[in-house]
């Protein structure tokens, strides 16, 4: 990061606040068998979903169907989120060539997003400096946008067609070091040029496959994933203090398994190098330290909404500029 910018921010602290380095060790531990249990699991669940997509194809069972398929297409996040910090397995090479592949069909530049996803964990909740801040003074209107993914989909597509240009924002220059923007650049090139190839094949078949099994589903299920994120930060502290800025999130077990233990987020912001696996370990010991949990998805957003239509809470409690 710049000197500027930690000039004009200050950057996320509270783990030596919560935990010491002593008592953190002991979940750091990363294995190969946990992340590849998951990922042949959750693969398996994508593979069953797209069978049922193939099955109902020709009825009204393909809109369920559909559903379920991109539900669990989106929430490949996890294995993208989880080896963009380079926790899920032991192996380096297993863990980056992991990341390209689920990088690839959840539609996000692989080196880029892991920049912009460091930012967002060094200036967490810091408003004009953290990629992933939710609107400002949120409307009603702003929420059922993030939802939806428009500003998601408007962010990724305007990535990937822009670098591919050898373009870069500069609103974003300041957590991409300039060596690294010959590597985005050559990155999105490839990758456009895979998306290009896939989509010449499939013409020139005449197969619907990839749509079918791919696109339409990634574009259906991320609205659920935009959903689940929201409960991460919204309502909580505008501030560097990690200790107030994030929200942990009681889940049943099916999703803490598709989510690979994100609802545990909280615990994951106070030490980023904690593998998915031993997340509900370290939940036991530093929870009662940390932002109330949510009790419920679906609670947290009753009182987001809540805020969103009195027009109260974090987003508006200031008036400062728009977050990057």
């Amino acid at each position: 990061m710049t000197g500027s910018i930690q000039q004009q921010s200050e950057i996320a602290y509270g783990r030596d606040l919560v935990l010491s380095r002593k008592q953190l060790k002991p979940f750091t531990g990363r294995t190969n068998s946990h992340g590849l249990i998951n990922l042949a699991g959750h693969l398996s669940l994508l593979c069953a979903t797209g069978w049922l997509v193939y099955l109902a194809f020709g009825t009204w069972w393909i809109l369920p169907a559909m559903l379920a398929h991109g539900f669990v297409m989106a929430f490949l996040f996890a294995p993208v989120h989880e080896c963009s910090h380079g926790t899920t397995f032991r192996s380096r090479w297993l863990n980056e060539t992991v990341y390209w592949l689920v990088c690839l069909i959840y539609l996000v530049p692989p080196t880029f997003f892991r920049y912009a996803h460091a930012a967002h964990h060094t200036y967490t909740q810091i408003r004009g400096h953290d990629p992933d801040m939710l609107p400002e003074r949120m409307s009603v209107w702003s929420y059922v946008s993030f939802v939806l993914g428009v500003t998601f989909w408007k962010r990724n597509m305007q990535w990937f067609l822009f670098h591919a240009l050898g373009k870069i924002n500069p609103a974003q220059r300041y957590f991409l070091p300039d060596s690294e923007i010959p590597r985005v650049v050559r990155e999105s090139r490839i990758i456009m040029g895979l998306y290009a190839g896939i989509a010449v094949t499939a013409i020139a078949a005449g197969s619907w496959a990839p749509l079918v099994y791919w696109v339409i589903p990634r574009f259906i299920g991320e609205p659920f994933m935009r959903w689940f994120r929201i409960a991460e930060h919204a309502e909580c502290e505008e501030g560097p203090d990690l200790r107030e800025n994030t929200r942990t999130t009681r889940a049943s077990s099916w999703i803490n398994f598709l989510f690979w233990n994100m609802p545990y987020h909280s615990e994951h912001h106070i030490c980023p190098m904690v593998p998915f696996h031993a997340l509900p370990r370290l939940h036991q010991v530093v929870r009662d330290k940390l932002f109330p949990v949510g009790e419920g998805y679906f609670k947290v957003h009753a009182g987001v909404l809540s805020q969103i239509v009195r027009r109260q809470g974090v987003t508006w409690k200031t008036h400062t500029t728009d977050s990057l």
